[in-house]
């Protein structure tokens, strides 16, 4: 591998221009040649640039590849037309760039290579970090060199543009960077044509050559250039189906093909439209006429009563909008107005003031934009309830996953270990998709601190340490091992696991269990715990840091063993064991029978009591008789959405997976108050759209179909099928082999399976804990 990088790519629209980009080629390629470009810059910091280059070509290539990258953000366009987009969203110390053929965009004559950069500084979204405003195209090849970026390039900022601060009164904890608004009579229009007269630009400078990740670092560019890991975004066409209303001006509202208005001068018109469901992705707003009109786009997941609550979401009456906007100022010619970055919404209001001229809105959509997942799972079930929830999980799903994972779409767009976690159960067993997580567990893991632990979210632009997160991470890495045969890929976290593991045990106090924890050791918001924090964290003797401490210890020596560290698995094994003797010891409550969250015994959660069945810190033999105990105690603290995920895999190990379908009463209660998606905790969220609230989709075919691997790699099935009270489903998983599928149905007289395994699997059936062989193809049980 040769030093300095650009790799892959994606498919995109264009930033106030009408052209549409074809989907570029990804190219496993790395660069050719040791001739590196320079990163080149603006004079300026902060804002929107253009970055322009001309080619002339006697002859078309037959390719012409080129990897790119930018800080912040960039989109190329070759003779107008877009060919790439990115980077995908890294650190510093692992900048992602995207490699492209552009030859499909080239010409003979005369072309322009021509790059809008842009960087808000501290305006940027959490997620971003960032050195300076810079741009870097490098040619593959020798053939292709001549197109580096250098003081042969020229640059000019948009002196239209300027980001907007979205604060109070219109968002609450909003940290997903700054909206847009443009001015168009200062915007250079057809600034990516050849035509384009860019002789007043100022050439670029150099920062200096492109760097690779861990080479030639004495060169002092800070961004150590990698290959994209990841697929272009899917992205397609929507259109909002309803204009609930018009005011200012006569119109009709209620549904329409598409959204075309004329708004005479001199007028204030308010337009309110309804998605109808939660959507992500690039608004699109074609207009002509209305010199120096300002249009206002403003987007929200739902509308709010006078109270600050939000009720049902399909009620609109009475209701106000507060959520982020754009601004658009036109200068009277036919021009589209797109944002930076993607907008979530279900409601868009448009609000537009004319001057002396009348405007036309000739078209309003969407480009959504999300990452490429695809449903390839399935649950059916005869209780329509939980096939919607399936359908909401699906969407919460997909809104949550773009270049990273994120908690939320609209309003922090972060990748959590904690959501993540679940994000990618789910997407390698409904998409059969793994490259989004594999993303995740290597940027988690990039994120590790010289004290042992993870940042909580990664990438970001700050450092947050919630410790029970670092354990989660050895959790998703355990579950990755489990579900793909890729030991390589796994081999490279062991030692920052032992590192990890090692930062805990270093806090394991005189009486057997955890001590006094530094920084913020949320477990579960929304409940009565402090800050999501359990007791016991600032003065140690936390019981259930310790229980998740000890499930951490034996997926990690499981891991070990597999890669043949004996030794340290087992050190941890009896590490494990002594710290669930020792919080039985100490945290049982005979009264109860239930373990409190700190010797003291004053407190009692259902999450703790979830952590010792995972353990198995309570017996097997018992494990059933506790979990029932641990759900009609009501004195205990309850778990909220997220936490359930543990709570439904508790219950799976106590072998009452069969009541997890009818545990679906608060997703139940989203759906009645028209949310299209699940929240972040409950109908007053700040958050309708949660990752991880979409987790019954887990539950449902891990647990209630019972399908999961019986060996590392999921090179053997079990399926244990928990249906409780359903009587017939149908269930599919994505493996790597092909689809696995249960068939479920009972009668009067009979319980029958049909169970499907892809050519090359084999595994077991188990029914009341009897096992039965399962070949590949079609096995048939009746019972």
């Amino acid at each position: 591998m040769k030093p300095i990088a650009l790799l892959l790519g994606l498919l995109t629209v264009s930033f106030f221009s009408f052209s549409q980009s074809r989907p570029f080629v990804t190219l496993p390629t790395q660069l050719n040649d040791d001739k590196f470009a320079d990163w080149i810059v603006p004079a300026g910091e902060e804002g929107v640039f253009f970055f322009r280059k001309e080619l002339a070509l006697a002859t078309l290539p037959e390719q012409f590849i080129v990897h790119t990258s930018a800080d912040a953000r960039y989109r190329l366009y070759i003779n107008g037309q877009l060919a790439v987009w990115g980077p995908a969203v890294g650190d510093l110390e692992n900048w992602n760039y995207e490699t492209t053929d552009i030859a499909p965009f080239l010409r003979k004559g005369k072309n322009v290579l021509a790059a809008q950069v842009w960087n808000m500084g501290r305006l940027n979204g959490h997620r971003q970090q960032s050195h300076r405003t810079a741009f870097i195209l490098q040619g593959d090849t020798s053939a292709e060199h001549f197109a580096n970026t250098g003081s042969s390039w020229k640059v000019q900022k948009d002196e239209g543009y300027f980001p907007l601060a979205m604060g109070a009164p219109y968002m609450s904890n909003y940290i997903a960077g700054a909206t847009d608004s443009l001015v168009a009579a200062r915007h250079p229009w057809g600034w990516n044509q050849p035509e384009y007269n860019d002789s007043d630009w100022p050439n670029a400078r150099s920062a200096g050559k492109g760097n690779h990740t861990g080479l030639d670092t004495w060169k002092g560019t800070q961004w150590k250039l990698k290959p994209r890991e990841i697929p272009p975004m899917e992205q397609k066409t929507e259109r909002i189906p309803d204009l609930l209303e018009v005011k200012g001006m006569s119109a009709a509202a209620g549904p329409m093909d598409k959204l075309q208005l004329t708004v005479p001068a001199n007028r204030r018109v308010e337009l309110l439209l309804d998605n109808r469901v939660l959507t992500m992705g690039f608004p699109r707003l074609l207009i002509s006429g209305g010199k120096n009109a300002k249009i206002k786009i403003q987007y929200q997941e739902a509308l709010f009563n006078q109270d600050g609550t939000k009720g049902n979401r399909n009620e609109w009456l009475g209701k106000t909008m507060k959520g982020y906007y754009d601004v658009f100022v036109a200068d009277g010619e036919e021009r589209m107005f797109e944002p930076l970055w993607v907008r979530v919404y279900r409601y868009v209001k448009i609000t537009l003031e004319t001057q002396d001229e009348p405007l036309q809105i000739q078209d309003f959509h969407t480009i959504f934009t999300a990452f490429p997942l695809e449903q390839k799972g399935a649950f059916q079930v005869d209780q329509d309830m939980l096939n919607q929830i399936w359908d909401a999980s699906w969407r919460t799903l997909r809104l949550c996953a773009l270049e990273t994972y994120m908690d939320c779409p609209y309003y922090e767009q972060v990748q959590y270990i904690g959501d993540t976690r679940i994000q990618a159960l789910i997407s390698m067993y409904v998409a059969g998709e793994d490259r989004l997580v594999k993303n995740a567990i290597l940027q988690f893991y990039q994120s590790m601190q010289s004290m042992g632990l993870t940042k909580s979210a990664h990438p970001t632009d700050g450092i947050q340490i919630i410790p029970p997160f670092s354990l989660y991470f050895i959790g998703m890495v355990h579950d990755f091992y489990m579900l793909r045969d890729d030991p390589e890929f796994i081999r490279q976290f062991l030692p920052g696991i032992k590192f990890i593991l090692e930062w805990f045990n270093g806090r394991v106090a005189e009486n057997g269990i955890l001590g006094p924890l530094p920084y913020w050791n949320h477990i579960d918001n929304g409940t009565g715990f402090v800050n999501g924090s359990p007791p016991g964290i600032s003065e140690g003797g936390s019981a259930h840091l310790t229980l998740l401490f000890a499930y951490a210890l034996d997926k990690a020596a499981e891991l070990l063993n597999a890669f043949d560290d004996s030794c340290d698995a087992e050190r941890f094994t009896q590490i494990a064991a002594s710290l669930k003797q020792k919080t039985m010891e100490l945290c049982y409550c005979d009264e109860k029978q239930l373990i409190a969250e700190t010797p003291a015994q004053q407190v009692f959660s259902q999450h703790t009591n979830i952590f010792a069945l995972l353990t198995d810190t309570f017996h097997p033999d018992q494990q059933q008789e506790f979990a029932r105990r641990m759900l009609t105690d009501k004195s205990l603290i309850q778990t909220t959405l997220y936490f359930k995920f543990y709570l439904f895999q508790g219950l799976k190990k106590a072998g009452l997976g069969g009541m997890i379908p009818g545990m679906m009463e608060e997703w139940k209660t989203f759906l009645d108050h028209g949310l299209t998606t699940f929240p972040e905790h409950g109908i007053n969220s700040r958050s309708d759209c949660h990752a991880w609230s979409a987790h019954p989709m887990y539950s449902l075919l891990n647990v209630t179909c019972g399908i999961s691997p019986a060996s590392p790699g999921f090179i053997t099935v079990e399926v244990r099928p928990a249906p409780g009270n359903l009587t017939a489903f149908n269930g599919k998983v994505s493996h790597p082999a092909g689809d696995i599928s249960v068939m479920y149905n009972k009668n009067e007289s009979q319980e029958n399976y049909v169970i499907r395994l892809p050519q090359g699997l084999t595994g077991n059936f188990v029914f009341q804990e009897k096992i039965y062989p399962l070949k590949a193809g079609e096995n048939t049980f009746q019972f």
